[in-house]
Formats: C-alpha cells, sequence, structure tokens
C-alpha cells in the first residue's frame, strides 16, 4: 500500500514537470463534458475516456490523469498539473464534499465566460490595433519624408526641440505603469484582488468574478454540511498560493481575536455584501445552502453583465486614445510647418 501511494506521488510529480497547462477554453470544454456525463451515470474515468476521443490533443493529457485515477490519486490531483491552483483548490473542495458533478459545471461556466471575454476583447480591438499601425506608417512617413523636403525649400535647420514633450510624458507614464504592474503582480493574491478592485471599469467585474468564485466554493462547503470553523480549517488544508488558503488564515485571525464574522467579511471589497445579511440571519443549514446556490446564480447573472457592460465601452475609449494620438503627432509634425511658413 505504501509503494502504490510513493508510485502515486512520483506520477503526480513528474507530470507536473513534463505537461503544460490547458488553456481557458480546452479546460472550459473538457469540464463541461465530464459534467455532463457524470450527470448522466458515466464514472469519472469512463467520462474521461470519452473526452479522449473528443479531445484529439489532450489524448495523452487525459490517458495520464486516468492512469493516475486508477493508481489511486484523487480527481484534484490529477487534474492540478493542467489547471490553475484556484480552480485546483474548488475541485478538491467539491471532490471532498461530494459535490464534483455541480463543482465541474460551475467551474466550467466560469471558465467559458472568461474564454469568452478574452474572445471578445480581441475582435473588439483588432479594428482600433489595424488604426493604429497604419497611423503609425503614415506619420513615420510624414516625419521622414515630406518634413525633411519642407524643411529644405525653407532652408531652415531641422529643430528637435519640440519632440522632447513626447518623452517627457510618455516615459514617466510608462515607467510608473511598469513599477505599478510588478508591484502588483508580486503581491500575495488575496492583496492583489483588494488592489485590483479599485481600478476604473476593471474593478467591479474583478470583484463579481472573484465574488462568485467564492461563493461556489463555500456552497460547496455547507452543503457537505460544514460550519464554519470547519470550512476555514479545510481552506488552511489549501496550497498557500490561492486566494481562499490566504482568505481563510485572515478569517481564522479575525474570528480568533473576537471579531464577528460579518464585520470581518466586510473589510474584503470583493466579498459579497448579501453574504453578511444571509450571516446575521440565523437560519437553518438547509436554508442557508439553498440561498447561497440562489445568490451565486445571481452573481454569476451580474458577472455576465458586467462583462457585457465593458465590452460596451472598449472600442469608444480605444479611438477616443487613437483620436488624441493623431491630434498630438499632428501637432507635433506641423508646428514646425507653421514656424517655417511664417518664416518665409
Amino acid at each position: 500500500m505504501l509503494s502504490k501511494g510513493v508510485k502515486s506521488q512520483a506520477q503526480r510529480t513528474t507530470a507536473s514537470k513534463t505537461v503544460k497547462p490547458w488553456s481557458i477554453s480546452v479546460q472550459a470544454n473538457i469540464f463541461r463534458v465530464v459534467s455532463d456525463l457524470l450527470g448522466v451515470g458515466f464514472s469519472v474515468r469512463h467520462a474521461l475516456q470519452f473526452c479522449e476521443v473528443l479531445f484529439k490533443q489532450q489524448t495523452k493529457d487525459l490517458n495520464l490523469i486516468n492512469a493516475q485515477l486508477q493508481a489511486g490519486l484523487s480527481v484534484s490531483s490529477a487534474f492540478e498539473p493542467y489547471v490553475d491552483d484556484q480552480i485546483g483548490l474548488q475541485l478538491q473542495l467539491a471532490e471532498e464534499h461530494g459535490q464534483l458533478t455541480q463543482s465541474l459545471g460551475q467551474i466550467s461556466r466560469l471558465l467559458q465566460t472568461a474564454h469568452q471575454r478574452h474572445h471578445k476583447i480581441k475582435r473588439l480591438l483588432q479594428y482600433p490595433l489595424m488604426l493604429m499601425v497604419i497611423l503609425g506608417f503614415i506619420m513615420t512617413g510624414m516625419k521622414l519624408v515630406i518634413m525633411p523636403q519642407i524643411q529644405a525649400l525653407a532652408d531652415t535647420p531641422s529643430s528637435q526641440s519640440h519632440h522632447w514633450w513626447w518623452l517627457v510624458i510618455i516615459v514617466p507614464l510608462l515607467l510608473i505603469g511598469t513599477f505599478l504592474y510588478q508591484g502588483i503582480k508580486q503581491q500575495p493574491i488575496l492583496n492583489r484582488v483588494e488592489q485590483t478592485t479599485r481600478i476604473p471599469i476593471l474593478g467591479p467585474i474583478v470583484k463579481a468574478y472573484y465574488g462568485y468564485y467564492f461563493l461556489a466554493a463555500i456552497t460547496i462547503m455547507f452543503e457537505g454540511g460544514l460550519g464554519i470553523q470547519e470550512i476555514l480549517m479545510t481552506l488552511r488544508r489549501a496550497k498557500s498560493t490561492t486566494l481562499l488558503y490566504q482568505l481563510g488564515g485572515q478569517l481564522e485571525t479575525a474570528l480568533a481575536a473576537g471579531q464577528p464574522l460579518p464585520d470581518v467579511l466586510r473589510q474584503y471589497r470583493f466579498m459579497p455584501r448579501e453574504l453578511q445579511t444571509l450571516f446575521q440571519s440565523g437560519k437553518s443549514q438547509t436554508a442557508l445552502v439553498q440561498e447561497l446556490t440562489a445568490l451565486t446564480e445571481l452573481y454569476y447573472q451580474r458577472l455576465t453583465n458586467r462583462l457585457e457592460t465593458m465590452m460596451t465601452w472598449i472600442q469608444p475609449l480605444s479611438f477616443v486614445v487613437i483620436g488624441s494620438t493623431i491630434i498630438a503627432a499632428y501637432t507635433s509634425l506641423f508646428l514646425p510647418l507653421y514656424h517655417t511658413i511664417g518664416g518665409l
């Protein structure tokens, strides 16, 4: 029995070193198929064997996952090298509390939403990016070909002083943006999420995304019959890089200091405000699970609505940026021309 466990662990370590994580769309599609098949009576292994037929490019990965499951590895551990830490934790919680089918459906829906968002953003930015490229060629041609000829006709020396304002404005902005991005990226994920929720336009979407993620995770645990203290203990067994692990540690410290749970939850910007009311209501576990399930669905709808709202702003903001760039570029190019004409 011990040798079997060591063998499984070795397989898991080898897999994590050699495999490539799946894309968001592949994860979403595989989890959706597995969830549907589990719902009609398939076992996990048979569902994955069926996926081998549908997803040819992932056949080797699915074969390896099935072999690991047969060797006794858990579902969450077998999928770990192919998915994000947050998704892996949700799989682990669902598996421990008998909610794997439901959780796979939620994971698939969340990943599908993220994939659709990325696809729509790329599609909306195609036209503005093409305009920016064309504009860059035009302005470069004018600067290298037309302006030197005008200056030669006017018999005036070339002056570069009017171009310094680009460096004075753009370089500091790029440096500040880079430092801010790197600073946020290096933060623990809980701090990173809290900071990102403060960013205009993007913040509400981040709040809705992680609000939905948190609701889906705790609903699974409440459905498994866990209380608050047991949920915190479960979260502390997760990987230290996950949001729920870090959140669980802070909640545990605050509750041990005597702070009420609703007051602690209120400190986090991404935490659903409705959740505080539910915990204060004193309802039974069954009623609480029903309302948490409904709230999870509400937050999914809220997430999709906010994503659609963001999409409607992408192209107008892109055209504002392009228009501002055109005005600034023409000003920098033609100011010397006006001075030249005035000197003739």
